[in-house]
């Protein structure tokens, strides 16, 4: 049992060592065979995230912010890259427990969403079955490819479409989304599905959880009003929508997600910036934060201070919000990737357990007020006590 290995305590010493034992000594069942829990694979995607964040880290301290981490991971919820960009590393017992870090969240947003099914995660992280629940409200064309033998509707596509958007079937964080132009490929259709597959294949055996299938959309034609912040990337608002113990929908600390550089995507884990914005008003309400730790009182490239920026036709977001998640009854809680195109707000995607960056911003955590919020938490002494995925093991 994990639980035999697990001690709440302070000393760094003590925690480096059980991060250690479980990495060593835990096993599960794989095909009716035991084997380490943490996989080669396993270890090295820790050791690239810490890498990510600290990049001339010596071996010895690698080694014991992986075992640190593994530890918290287990008792607290969060991955390696919240232990940098929440600054999780450097706080306490009491303020690491404050925090909505990824599998706290997790176990928040199942509660939430336990009526949707068995399959409650998959019906949102698989971006193409949602598009077909909710097709009127994208405003654009979306195929899937996951073979050559999807040639004649890729090829269909790409006649009404030179260029489109890519994106993993079910992969989130910004990765693996690019601009693709069939210009590049001088109109050999084959030649550009096999490329994109292969882009699908690659991500798979990287993160095997993950399909190879891949998403092609058409591009939005994102409104002039919010373009100009950053005119390369769609510069869209995540608007949480959260049921609370009211019964009433809840856009929860919305953000903008606005792209810097010339760069596509606009991700504040890659090279964008994520600023928070009043869910009453529509108007920004700090500045732009990076994930690596810098804020922008100014957008370096179209010079717009970016706190006091108003998002235009808000009251329509948060009707659009209401809409669709009256469709979708069953769920609690989504966090929602919306555009606002000439013809009013669009879906660009939605998502099962979207991040709370806002505590990155805010520099703390937002567990008690979210409790507050829905009329629940967790009386687990351990997170993943309450998973059905650990439930029975």
């Amino acid at each position: 049992m994990i639980k035999d290995y697990l001690k709440k305590t302070d000393d760094i010493n003590e925690i480096i060592a059980i991060g250690k034992r479980l990495v060593e000594d835990i096993t599960i069942n794989r095909d009716g065979t035991h084997n380490l829990l943490y996989t080669p694979l396993m270890i090295r995607k820790i050791d690239e995230a810490i890498k990510h964040y600290a990049h001339t880290i010596s071996q010895e301290l690698l080694e014991k912010y992986r075992y640190r981490f593994i530890y918290d991971y287990w008792i607290y919820g969060c991955t390696a890259e919240e232990e940098f960009y929440l600054h999780l590393k450097d706080k306490n017992d009491a303020e690491k427990c404050e925090y909505m870090v990824g599998q706290i969240r997790g176990v928040y947003v199942q509660h939430l969403n336990w009526n949707a099914g068995s399959d409650r995660m998959e019906k949102l992280e698989d971006k193409y079955r949602l598009y077909q629940t909710l097709k009127p409200y994208y405003k654009r064309e979306i195929i899937e490819v996951g073979s050559i033998d999807d040639i004649d509707e890729f090829t269909s596509f790409c006649k009404r479409h030179e260029s489109f958007v890519v994106k993993p079937s079910n992969y989130a964080f910004g990765i693996g989304v690019h601009k693709f132009s069939m210009g590049e490929f001088k109109g050999d259709y084959r030649m550009a599905l096999e490329s994109i597959l292969k882009e699908g294949q690659a991500i798979h055996e990287y993160h095997p959880s993950k399909v190879s299938r891949m998403v092609l959309e058409e591009l939005i034609d994102q409104d002039e009003t919010l373009a100009v912040l950053h005119r390369e990337s769609v510069n869209a608002v995540r608007a949480t929508a959260v049921r609370g113990k009211d019964g009433r929908i809840h856009i929860y600390h919305p953000w903008i997600k606005v792209g810097m550089g010339g760069a596509f995507v606009a991700s504040a884990a890659l090279t964008g910036f994520d600023a928070e914005i009043d869910p009453e008003t529509g108007m920004v309400v700090s500045d732009g934060y990076q994930e690596n730790g810098n804020v922008y009182t100014v957008h370096p490239d179209s010079g717009i201070t970016i706190k006091g920026f108003q998002i235009p036709k808000w009251q329509e977001l948060v009707s659009l919000v209401n809409e669709i998640m009256n469709i979708i009854p069953e769920y609690g809680y989504v966090g929602w990737d919306l555009v606002l195109t000439p013809d009013g707000w669009c879906v660009m995607e939605g998502n099962y357990s979207g991040e709370f960056m806002f505590q990155l911003i805010n520099g703390r955590g937002y567990k008690k007020e979210f409790e507050d919020l829905i009329g629940w938490k967790l009386d687990k002494e351990y997170w993943w006590e309450e998973m059905e995925l650990f439930k029975h093991n």
